[in-house]
């Protein structure tokens, strides 16, 4: 299945929030405490935990909370400023009672995985609720809106913010009388997030020990060199959090100059030929005449 990435658009301006049927949804994980954060912003939140009155209230601190931002321009401009950036939540609009929107998210937080049974879904975070929706075959139809109007889904990837937003087309209720059911297609698109993060892991890994090596001179920035790690990796049959970084060390080291046979005939057949012995043993000998190499060059 391909998916198709929702629209992007523009958060709503401050004098349209103050209409009153815009609500945050804040992750509590992000932000724990998260009620008293709440109050040393306001003298009067309007908020539901979305975690009480369901099996999860016990884990009241790190509960999903929505916040009711009519009386809460301060909690929205927090989030401008810094919560986008940081994922702390998203952004939604609906005309229903505020106690179905609640019912709605309450209803999302388990979910029926295909192998395992119920899932804890963290409903507030926009990384999973875009992944969730862009799997969908209409996502403007999908019972993952129910009561919902509107929606804004900000993410902040490789330095640049984008505010995904939908329009509820569904016609009718969303029956809650079962849980929603992930396919195939939700679990492809929800292991996006991990490998984002294993992206950002690696990014950092460059950063600090091939900062002024030729891969990051070639692609401007330590996120699209650990993507283009990644990729390498896995063309060349590499499979592994180990193997990842064993290849960071040989292109942050030497850039794609590792891969030419003309340039490094050693290094690059390891990695581009099999020869009988298991992958990662070639790769592993590969990683360590890279660095023999590139402590010769240094040191010539």
């Amino acid at each position: 299945m391909v998916m198709a990435a929702l629209p992007i658009g523009v958060p709503p301006m401050n004098a349209d929030i103050a209409e009153g049927k815009y609500y945050l949804l804040l992750d509590g994980i992000k932000l724990e405490p998260l009620e008293r954060w709440l109050y040393e912003r306001l003298d009067d939140p309007v908020y539901e935990l979305i975690y009480l009155d369901t099996p999860l209230a016990e884990c009241r601190r790190i509960s999903p909370c929505l916040v009711r931002l009519d009386k809460g321009i301060p909690v929205w401009e927090a989030f401008i400023e810094n919560g986008v950036k940081d994922g702390w939540g998203w952004l939604m609009a609906s005309a229903a009672p505020q106690e179905d929107v609640v019912a709605h998210l309450r209803w999302l937080l388990f979910v029926e995985h295909p192998l395992t049974g119920e899932q804890i879904l963290r409903v507030a975070s926009p990384e999973v609720m875009k992944c969730l929706l862009e799997a969908e075959p209409q996502p403007a139809a999908s019972a993952l809106l129910g009561e919902l109007d509107a929606l804004w889904l900000p993410t902040h990837e490789d330095g640049e913010v984008a505010w995904w937003y939908l329009v509820n087309a569904r016609q009718g209720p969303v029956p809650r009388d079962a849980r929603f059911v992930l396919q195939q297609a939700h679990l492809d698109s929800l292991s996006r997030i991990a490998w984002q993060r294993f992206a950002e892991e690696l990014a950092r890994h460059l950063q600090t020990f091939f900062v002024n090596g030729p891969l990051l001179s070639q692609y401007g920035t330590a996120i699209t060199a650990a993507k283009q790690v990644i990729a390498a990796t896995q063309e060349l049959s590499f499979s592994g959090r180990r193997a990842h970084y064993y290849m960071a060390n040989v292109l942050g080291a030497h850039g794609h100059d590792a891969l030419d046979e003309q340039t490094m005939p050693t290094v690059a057949k390891l990695l581009t030929q099999p020869d009988g012995r298991p992958p990662m043993e070639r790769l592993k000998i590969a990683a360590a005449e890279a660095q023999r190499l590139a402590h010769r060059r240094k040191h010539a």
